[in-house]
């Protein structure tokens, strides 16, 4: 599998999917230098939501990636969106993870009326707040994780003038 993050989530935007960039690449976005190997994205996960995500990423097989025994296409399950909270694919540009809720912050609503605006690849994209991905990291025990909080805390304070 190639990895090609920026067009992956080129497609997204030229898309018209409403989500909240999150994860590695928004901590990229806000000035982090650690590289991240995916893209992460919070989203309402409804009919329409995910009839784009699947027209976005037509032509580059998105495969649910969780299950190595069962990896069935992202066109033919989920059938129904009924309690589907996660959505864990690789595609031929790299690996997409989109979720409804990002623990502790709450749900998409919650964290897109927080998000900032940035450009990127000519589109406006909403980026998770550093203060929400400063809280979401701080949950995680990874030591990349960790190491991520660091970089968080001295751009806060570099934001702040101190």
């Amino acid at each position: 599998m190639s990895r090609d993050l920026k067009a992956l989530l080129r497609r997204l935007l030229e898309n018209e999917i409403d989500f909240v960039l999150v994860g590695g690449f928004a901590c990229m976005v806000h000035g982090s230098p650690l590289v991240t190997q995916d893209i992460d994205i919070c989203l309402r996960i409804d009919e329409e939501q995910i009839r784009k995500l699947r027209t976005a990423l037509k032509n580059i097989s998105p495969k649910h990636r969780m299950n190595p025994n069962f990896k069935p296409s992202f066109f033919d399950y989920p059938e129904t969106l009924d309690g589907l909270n996660h959505i864990y694919l690789e595609t031929d540009l790299g690996i997409l993870d989109a979720m409804s809720e990002l623990r502790p912050i709450g749900g998409f609503e919650r964290i897109k009326s927080r998000a900032v605006k940035i450009s990127l690849y000519g589109f406006e994209c909403n980026v998770i707040s550093l203060e929400d991905l400063l809280a979401i990291k701080e949950t995680m025990t990874r030591p990349r994780d960790k190491e991520t909080v660091l970089y968080l805390k001295e751009i806060i304070r570099k934001a702040r003038g101190e």
